[in-house]
């Protein structure tokens, strides 16, 4: 299977979209406030357009199979400013990483990821590192992402106000 892999344009926004729907039914199996809102796709939308379509300081890249021109893939890169306290400097984070299942073990997962690399090793910003946050419960992202050279480096903490 051979796919490209190229940043959306706003004409991608749908089935870029369609895609995210992939990406919250898929973190839903773990915790199910992800999944979508009643208006997160015209919210979704507006964000995509207006702040990550052509920006410096944000994009999102997609795997478009080749023969058939499906979005079987998507990665969505943003820049992040300094700490104002901690010595943590501008990086770069990725939210959104998702491949559709029929495509898994494809190598469109990698190629996303590597395209992110470097497209974060040419920001304008100088950029050390960049990071992906994984929900509790799928290990098997854990694993793909310490084999793609993440290393863990903060856990989050939750607990419910109701809880006494």
């Amino acid at each position: 299977m051979t796919y490209d892999l190229r940043h959306g344009t706003t004409e991608d926004g749908e089935e870029i979209l369609e895609l995210w729907h992939g990406f919250t039914e898929h973190l839903s199996q773990y915790d199910d406030r992800y999944q979508h809102k009643e208006d997160a796709d015209d919210r979704w939308l507006r964000y995509f357009e207006n702040q990550l379509v052509d920006s410096k300081y944000g994009t999102v890249i997609v795997a478009e199979h080749e023969e058939t021109g499906e979005l079987i893939g998507v990665l969505e890169a943003r820049v992040m400013g300094d700490h104002p306290i901690f010595r943590l400097k501008d990086h770069g984070y990725i939210n959104g990483h998702y491949v559709r299942e029929d495509h898994w073990n494809e190598g469109v997962g990698t190629a996303l990821i590597e395209e992110a690399h470097e497209w974060f090793a040419d920001s304008p910003r100088d950029i050390d590192f960049y990071r992906i946050d994984v929900v509790e419960g799928d290990e098997k992202a854990a694993e793909v992402y310490e084999k793609l050279g993440f290393e863990p480096v903060e856990h989050v903490f939750e607990r419910s106000i109701e809880e006494q």
